[in-house]
């Protein structure tokens, strides 16, 4: 609806500038020209409601606006009176033309301002908006930034903390990075090694600093570049000037870098080392072993074994190596011939034997002959370590040194200990009424034989005798020779006494005939003793006695005949009652003195002991021989205080010697059964002041029998102590194997008996060689009793023994003279 022409009110003329400015309607635009027309006031009210903006488009609109519009707008800011003149002001003058033209350049700057206004509004808008999003993109990149700080810080502080040093090179081999351990590593200074240095100047620093002193930079350098080239991951090691050993590792990038480790193995390499050499030592000493090893698994496979067992059952090399079966190893013995004899039970047994985790040694006799000693020990995982030992030599051995520990060398017949063993058998069925008579015979006039023919002579009589001996007695007799020309004869077969005479009277016929020895004729005789049982005695000891002294009433009564023991014959034990009552005397009369007979050394004949020897200076018999009155000290009781006696004075007396000479005392049975013998040898040495070492107890085999393991037991303590100890008279009767693999005897004394007959009977010889070889390779030394002469001396030399003893070296001296023969030593020694 179009307003009135007179309307002329603010309020109208006011809705029609707006409507004309804001919807550019004509209507409004007609009105807006009436109205500024009809009053001056709206001219203000148009310039406050519209401003510079609003004029503009109007002008724009309407050009007949123009005339009045740059008056109003020029003057917005005048008071209302000052507005309405100019407003109303004629136009047309040059004043208003120019003000005109100013006002519409005014008015197109402000527009421009008004635009770049609001351009830069929008820039600023624009601008702060961007300000926010900076500021937080940079608060994140800031956190970020901080994070890879703190990882970075992290990632460093870990390799620093590394064991090993470590460098980062790039493609162009320089360095990218290390940490602080490659110094202390390497033994470089500290810096030496920078990021950015090449790996020429690494390897020149190293030079510098000594780690390279077994070749020059050139090769060295070489050496890199080869392993480089080739692109592959490796290591080794470097033996460092300070004594360290590091191991360098080098392993390539993906970027074409490389990144090496350095680390400090010296422990683990020396371990390493010694672990190597101690299987290098392993290794030789399994190879060289003198018996055969083998160890198999849980599986009985092989695992190894050394070339000695290969050639013990001369197995080809594919049975040896790892991973065989004992099966199939087995089963190739059996088709050369040399299983196990009873193979089904040694596979039995050992597989018993590992299941149940036991160690075990046993013999194998195989199927060619030989017997094979097996130890079997079982190894953590069910597995089983074995060593093999041909001892097939050893038990020929063995069984040879039995026998002749058992039986008379020269004749072959059983000796004293065999003897013994027949006559308590014998005893055992008298007294189920049996009867046994016991002959002791004694050749007479053999002496001369001896003296006249020579030793070699001797022995082929006593040969043919023992022959003609055994040919007088029936099937379940026994002939024993007790030594020299002294025989004992048992025969269960008899009945009476002149069964007994008859037989012995045959013995001597047989005895007494005529000898051809090598074309010498030879006649001897014999006499005979003879004892029943159980009318004489129900004791071995006893008969023997008995028919000793039956014997030597027959010597006494002409010889070459025979005599029965009879009641009357004690006259002879009377005299030995005297004989103890003079011993017990003896002691404190002071009529013992102890001699000394010096030990040698079987190669330089320098003496090396002296034995004790007890002498009996008797006021009435004068000089008793030691085999008189030992038995009788012994039987009566009196030998452990002569003993304690002996031992006290010997120790004292060798204190004056060289040290180096030790000083031999004999122990008897009875001294070991005191219970006291460890405390008295230990109270000897104390009061004397003599070393242990240089004191050595000699027992003989007869010693162990009475209470082997007290025995035993005593001389385990007294060898703890220092103390040596020898067996004595070894191979007389009482010799047993057991004893020395049971007690480590520092030396083993043959008997003067094999010694006397060497080089005229061939069997003594075999038992020294056997002796010395037993003693050697038992470590024990081995001393030749009753040297005599100097082809003794020779031959015991000749077979291993390591000293001797006998009246070609010395007879037993006094004290003082053996003084005398020490004291080239001493002068020597001081």
């Amino acid at each position: 609806m179009q307003p009135a022409d007179g309307a002329t009110g603010p309020g109208v003329a006011l809705a029609d500038l707006r409507g004309a400015a804001s919807v550019r309607n004509p209507h409004a635009l007609q009105a807006l020209r009436r109205a500024l027309a009809a009053g001056r006031p709206f001219a203000l009210a148009i310039l406050r409601a519209g401003g510079l903006a609003t004029a503009s488009r109007l002008a724009a609109l309407d050009p007949a606006l123009v005339l009045v519009l740059p008056r109003a707008l020029a003057h917005r800011d005048l008071p209302p009176s000052q507005m309405n003149r100019l407003f109303f002001a004629e136009p047309g003058t040059e004043a208003e033309a120019r003000l005109l033209r100013r006002l519409l350049a005014r008015t197109s700057a402000e527009s421009a301002f008004d635009e770049a206004r609001r351009l830069l509004e929008a820039s600023n808008r624009a601008l702060l908006a961007a300000n926010r999003e900076f500021r937080r993109q940079n608060a994140r990149l800031l956190a970020q930034e901080s994070q890879l700080s703190a990882q970075a810080e992290l990632f460093q502080a870990t390799l620093d903390n590394l064991r090993q040093g470590l460098i980062l090179i790039d493609g162009d081999r320089r360095v990218r990075m290390i940490n602080r351990r490659i110094h202390a590593v390497t033994g470089l200074a500290e810096g030496a090694v920078v990021v950015g240095m090449s790996g020429e100047d690494i390897l020149m620093r190293a030079f510098e600093a000594g780690l390279h002193r077994d070749t020059d930079p050139a090769t060295v350098l070489a050496q890199w570049q080869e392993r480089l080239a080739g692109g592959r991951a490796g290591a080794f090691q470097r033996d460092l000037p300070d004594g360290r050993i590091v191991t360098i590792a080098y392993a390539p990038m993906h970027d074409g870098g490389w990144l090496f480790t350095c680390e400090d193995t010296t422990g683990r390499v020396l371990a390493e080392r010694a672990l190597a050499e101690q299987n290098r030592r392993f290794d030789a000493a399994i190879v060289h072993m003198p018996y055969g090893v083998c160890l198999f698994d849980e599986a009985r496979r092989m695992i190894l074994c050394n070339p000695t067992y290969a050639g013990m059952y001369d197995l080809p090399l594919e049975m040896t190596l790892p991973g065989t079966p004992l099966a199939e190893i087995l089963q190739y013995r059996v088709r050369i011939g040399n299983a196990p004899v009873d193979l089904e039970h040694y596979v039995r047994l050992t597989a018993e034997l590992t299941a149940a985790g036991r160690n075990a040694a046993f013999q194998v006799p195989l199927v060619d002959g030989r017997t094979v000693q097996i130890r079997h020990a079982v190894i953590g995982g069910g597995g089983y370590v074995a060593t093999h030992e041909d001892i097939t030599e050893t038990l020929r051995a063995e069984a040879q040194i039995r026998y002749l520990a058992s039986h008379d060398a020269l004749t072959g017949l059983p000796n004293r200990m065999r003897l013994r063993e027949r006559m308590e058998e014998a005893l055992g069925r008298v007294q189920h009424g049996g009867r046994l008579a016991v002959l002791c015979l004694d050749l007479d006039r053999f002496k001369a034989v001896n003296d006249t023919l020579g030793h070699s002579a001797g022995d082929r009589l006593l040969q043919e005798a023992t022959e003609r001996v055994k040919a007088c007695l029936g099937q379940h007799d026994t002939v024993a020779r007790l030594g020299g020309d002294e025989f004992v004869v048992l025969t269960p077969e008899v009945e009476t006494p002149q069964q007994a005479g008859a037989l012995g009277r045959r013995i001597i016929e047989a005895v007494s005939a005529p000898y051809d020895l090598d074309g010498d004729q030879a006649v001897i005789g014999a006499s005979v003793g003879i004892a029943f049982a159980p009318d004489d005695g129900m004791t071995a000891e006893l008969l023997l006695r008995n028919a000793d002294m039956a014997l030597y009433r027959a010597k006494s009564d002409g010889r070459n005949i025979c005599r029965f023991f009879e009641r009357a014959m004690d006259a002879r034990v009377t005299e030995r009652r005297q004989l103890e009552l003079d011993l017990r005397k003896a002691l404190a009369a002071q009529e013992f003195e102890v001699y000394y007979q010096p030990v040698v050394d079987a190669r330089s004949e320098a003496i090396t002991a002296c034995e004790a020897l007890l002498r009996w200076h008797h006021p009435e018999r004068g000089m008793v021989p030691p085999a008189e009155f030992i038995p009788l000290a012994e039987e009566f009781g009196l030998i452990v205080p002569l003993g304690t006696w002996v031992l006290r004075t010997a120790c004292a007396q060798a204190t004056t010697w060289p040290d180096g000479i030790k000083v031999a005392v004999n122990l008897s049975a009875a001294q070991f059964k005191s219970r006291t013998l460890a405390h008295t040898v230990v109270a000897v040495l104390a009061e004397t002041g003599l070393a242990p070492n240089r004191l050595e107890l000699e027992i003989t085999e007869s010693v162990l029998l009475a209470d082997s393991e007290a025995t035993l037991a005593i001389l385990h303590h007294l060898r703890s102590l220092g103390v040596r100890i020898a067996m004595d008279d070894f191979g007389t009767g009482y010799s047993s194997l057991s004893y020395l693999r049971a007690f480590p005897f520092d030396r083993i004394k043959i008997d003067r008996s094999f010694v006397r007959e060497l080089g005229e009977a061939e069997g003594c010889l075999a038992i020294v060689k056997a002796v010395a070889m037993l003693g050697a390779s038992l470590g024990m030394a081995t001393t030749a009793e009753g040297v005599e002469t100097e082809a003794q001396m020779h031959k015991v030399r000749e077979q291993g023994c390591t000293e001797a003893q006998g009246y070609y070296v010395s007879p037993p001296r006094p004290a003082h003279i053996i003084a005398e023969l020490l004291r080239p030593r001493i002068a020597v020694e001081a």
